[in-house]
């Protein structure tokens, strides 16, 4: 099977909160709930969280970057969700809508600027 992906994904663990999901009709703008990144990229991430969402639900994000320690906050879609293995929780696709260059360039740097150094063509 070809990998279509664009950019390079590295499995991490990193917290992250879904703050509200922006067109969901059950959505409340006071409800936080926590999950975890599986695999990262600069393009998106796969989240395992407790609650799934339809495709194309447009979500606010937060991801706390644990090499880094950076917070970076965007919104996202989500692309695909299905129940995990463990029947507890899903596993959302989810693309990056990126809107803000500093939350691509906090990206940039938790990925890339350990040991492996910064491209210098980034896709």
């Amino acid at each position: 099977m070809e990998n279509k992906r664009k950019d390079k994904r590295f499995e991490e663990k990193n917290k992250v909160v879904i703050q509200f999901a922006l067109n969901s009709h059950d959505a409340n703008i006071n409800e936080w709930i926590n999950a975890t990144t599986h695999d990262i990229s600069l393009g998106g991430a796969k989240i395992l969280a407790p609650k799934s969402y339809p495709v194309d639900t447009v979500m606010r994000i937060e991801i706390n970057l644990s090499k880094s320690g950076q917070i970076v906050k965007l919104d996202g879609i989500v692309r695909w969700s299905k129940l995990s293995s463990d029947e507890e929780t899903y596993e959302l696709g989810i693309e990056f809508l990126h809107k803000i260059s500093k939350s691509v360039l906090s990206l940039i740097r938790h990925l890339y600027g350990g040991d492996t150094g910064i491209p210098s063509i980034i896709s």
